[in-house]
């Protein structure tokens, strides 16, 4: 009687393999889901877009309180009220020619080198000024869920876009002082 040898294999079958591929492929998708990275990245740049509004609204009263110019030559630097500007399509100067119409360079309590820029920057998403002469307002869209009902909640006229400011109608779709 002749013994044939036989051969142990060992390894995973391919249906071992497909199991644990998919099982992983799950696990990946629910943590992406619970995670969110597109939200997260979202919060961070209205982050941003708070913390410039409120660095500005506060640098725009200093700038008014210490200015023995009149509120509109203040608020309107070179120019005549009403005045405006957007953060997409002006300059970041932060003498008054930038897209705020206020001159910040001279500040001492709260300095900017450059005038803020959205984090994005675009069409959709800008800051928008406008002065009246008298009082002043700046715009911007948040896009994270969580800051969102913000903007129907800041006092504003528009519930789709987060206003701060003095008068927070002097930007409108129609019949405010500055228009975009």
């Amino acid at each position: 009687m002749k013994k044939t040898a036989q051969i142990k294999k060992s390894g995973f079958t391919l249906v071992e393999l497909i199991v644990v591929i998919s099982i992983i492929a799950i696990l990946a998708v629910v943590v992406a889901i619970i995670i969110n990275p597109f939200e997260i990245m979202r919060r961070g740049r209205d982050a941003d877009r708070l913390s410039h509004l409120a660095q500005l609204q506060q640098a725009i009263a200093v700038a008014v309180q210490e200015s023995t110019a009149s509120a509109a030559e203040t608020l309107c630097v070179n120019t005549t009220a009403p005045c405006s500007g957007t953060s997409d399509v002006g300059s970041r100067s932060n003498n008054g020619s930038g897209w705020v119409k206020v001159d910040l360079s001279s500040q001492q309590t709260v300095a900017f080198a450059t005038l803020p820029i959205d984090p994005t920057n675009s069409t959709t998403y800008h800051y928008a000024y406008c002065s009246d002469g008298a009082e002043w307002e700046i715009d911007t869209v948040l896009e994270s869920q969580r800051e969102t009902p913000k903007m129907a909640g800041d006092g504003g006229n528009d519930d789709v876009v987060y206003e701060v400011g003095l008068n927070l109608s002097l930007i409108a779709a129609s019949g405010g002082s500055c228009t975009y």
